[in-house]
């Protein structure tokens, strides 16, 4: 039973969890990009901190389960295949275009498979 305001606890199985890894992954890969780009130590750990501070922000406003702010389907699921997608161009340009692409896929495939399910549950 929940109380006035709260959220009906989610269930979390092996999909919820890559979910969760994806988006973990995302800030990782954020910092190594921002550490691959630059060449001064200085900036290194300055883009190292505003990449992932970035996209955790724009997460957590318009994508988090707790957001007040969070976007209905099917534009949650729009926003965070654009967000995959920039962060899988920034990835490829500092890390290696597979390497990119590959979180880009990976990603995005969670998150519609996520989506799918919750239509096929309402």
């Amino acid at each position: 039973m929940t109380g006035v305001g709260e959220r009906p606890q989610e269930k979390v199985g092996p999909l919820e969890l890559t979910a969760f890894l994806c988006e973990l992954a995302m800030l990782g890969l954020l910092v190594l990009a921002g550490i691959a780009v630059m060449d001064s130590l200085l900036g290194r750990v300055l883009v190292a901190i505003a990449l992932p501070a970035a996209a955790a922000w724009i997460w957590s406003v318009w994508m988090a389960p707790t957001s007040r702010r969070r976007l209905t389907n099917p534009s949650r699921l729009y926003a965070q295949v654009v967000l995959f997608a920039v962060v899988g161009l920034i990835v490829g340009w500092a890390l290696g275009w597979l390497v990119g692409v590959a979180f880009f896929v990976v990603s995005a495939g969670v998150f519609a498979e996520r989506y799918r399910r919750e239509l096929r549950t309402t």
